[in-house]
């Protein structure tokens, strides 16, 4: 890659990054339980799909440093933040595998979601067990790592319908999707 296209890539990294920043402050839906719906990751996906997995790693990592700092995030310890928001919104890059690859917005998202829902689990089940209600979703709750699996499940799956909502509406116009979901790495 050229030095032109790392500055390019570097600046659109930060450009999506202050676009997430501002974009999570706008929630859809706060769940009474912890975490909410917003766009936020939407510019993160973008870059992702753009510049694949190794420019949006850092991309993912700052983003998630700033969603904790900036974003009024809650944690329990220094683990609990490194979890719930370092580590979760770092394996977004995952969806960077999607970069240049047929129908790559759809599946990257997907796994990148994957990603974080996997380490929010692990938070959950380590970290945040102490807090687990007797009945969730109307299913007694005795086990942990269920709950987590559960709690963490139902707010990823909504944040990644939301995105692919929105993902999906800029593949279906051309300008959008020439412009904002095409691969800037040269092949």
């Amino acid at each position: 890659m050229t030095q032109k296209n790392k500055i390019r890539a570097l600046t659109e990294g930060a450009i999506m990054i202050a676009a997430a920043t501002v974009l999570g402050y706008f929630r859809i839906f706060r769940f009474p339980f912890g975490g909410s719906i917003d766009l936020a990751l939407v510019p993160i996906l973008v870059y992702c799909l753009r510049w694949g997995p190794k420019y949006s790693l850092l991309c993912c990592f700052v983003n998630g440093v700033l969603q904790y700092f900036l974003g009024g995030g809650i944690a329990i310890s220094w683990q609990s933040m490194l979890l719930d928001y370092v580590v979760a919104y770092m394996l977004v890059f995952l969806c960077g595998f999607g970069c240049g690859k047929r129908l790559g917005w759809l599946w990257g998202t997907v796994l990148g979601s994957f990603g974080r829902w996997v380490s929010l689990t692990l938070s959950g089940g380590l970290l945040w067990y102490m807090y687990m209600p007797e009945v969730f979703l109307g299913i007694p709750m005795k086990n942990p790592w269920i709950y987590s699996m559960l709690l963490n499940g139902v707010l990823v799956l909504a944040v990644m319908a939301v995105d692919l909502v929105v993902l999906g509406i800029m593949q279906s116009v051309p300008a959008l999707r020439k412009i904002v979901l095409s691969s800037q790495i040269e092949k």
